[in-house]
């Protein structure tokens, strides 16, 4: 399995996919540290404390949010078609009759595209976190725990579309995919609006969304653990704006994210296994 580890690992390098997300990762990084120069700048010459402190935690959840965009893109876009598409290429015929066991493929390309994944996203994320940190002197908490969820996401992504890969075709998969993560963005719009009005339908309609795919649940969490928002909606809502939480998700929630990683990786390899090849 190890072998297959290290395959996937610098097939995922390797990848056109993976060139083309780091110059668009590069270009957004650009253009926001630009816009976070100027801000800063600006707040520095004409202090307005009252300005910076609405203004800062809105450029860091604006970072963080569109930043998750990019790297669960990519998550999708590399696990897609990685097993659908080498069943239909006909590699998969290669692999099989060696000594490697359906699972150790399954596991292999888990593990190996995940650990591409997380470290991706963990540099995208203390990018974000220094260009905020060093520009605007924002005081930030929890930031070890708000990297390990922000490199949560893509795997969370990863492990419901290696699962997908196993049974539908690399353009069905796709389509499934990013269906699933509009579910968890509007998802968690809806439940954010539910809190500023206090609605409890819209609430509970967001966390079932969360439930069906909880990578924005985690967002919300890192915007917690690194801000510490008030508890009141509306100063939230001045605080950090439309991609800010108006309530915090619970450490289950987490808890959830993570068994949701170990059953679809679970039940990839259980269908994989079970699949006619």
């Amino acid at each position: 399995m190890l072998a297959i580890i290290k395959i996937t690992f610098r097939e995922a390098l390797g990848r056109k996919v993976v060139l083309i997300s780091l110059i668009l990762a590069a270009a957004y990084l650009g253009l926001y540290g630009t816009g976070v120069h100027f801000v800063a700048r600006d707040l520095a010459r004409h202090p307005n404390p009252m300005l910076a402190q609405m203004i800062y935690p809105q450029l860091l959840s604006f970072g963080l949010y569109f930043g998750g965009f990019i790297v669960s893109f990519l998550a999708i876009f590399s696990a897609v078609g990685s097993i659908a598409s080498e069943i239909e290429s006909g590699i998969i015929q290669t692999i099989i009759p060696k000594p490697v066991r359906r699972y150790e493929i399954v596991l292999g390309k888990f593990l190996g595209t995940g650990l591409f994944l997380t470290m991706y996203a963990a540099l995208f994320f203390m990018v974000i976190y220094l260009l905020i940190n060093l520009k605007t002197g924002l005081e930030l908490t929890g930031l070890w725990n708000a990297l390990a969820l922000f490199a949560l996401q893509p795997v969370v992504l990863l492990a419901v579309t290696l699962c997908g890969s196993t049974v539908l075709p690399t353009i069905a998969n796709g389509v499934v995919m990013f269906m699933l993560y509009a579910v968890s963005v509007i998802g968690g719009m809806v439940e954010q609006i539910g809190w500023l009005i206090n609605n409890a339908t819209l609430q509970q309609t967001g966390i079932l969304a969360s439930l069906i795919m909880p990578v924005d649940a985690l967002y919300r969490k890192i915007v917690h653990l690194l801000m510490n928002p008030t508890d009141n909606p509306l100063q939230a809502l001045q605080q950090m704006g439309p991609f800010g939480s108006m309530s915090e998700p619970s450490v289950w929630m987490v808890i959830y994210a993570i068994f949701y990683v170990i059953f679809f990786t679970g039940l990839a390899v259980y269908m994989f296994d079970k699949r006619d090849i």
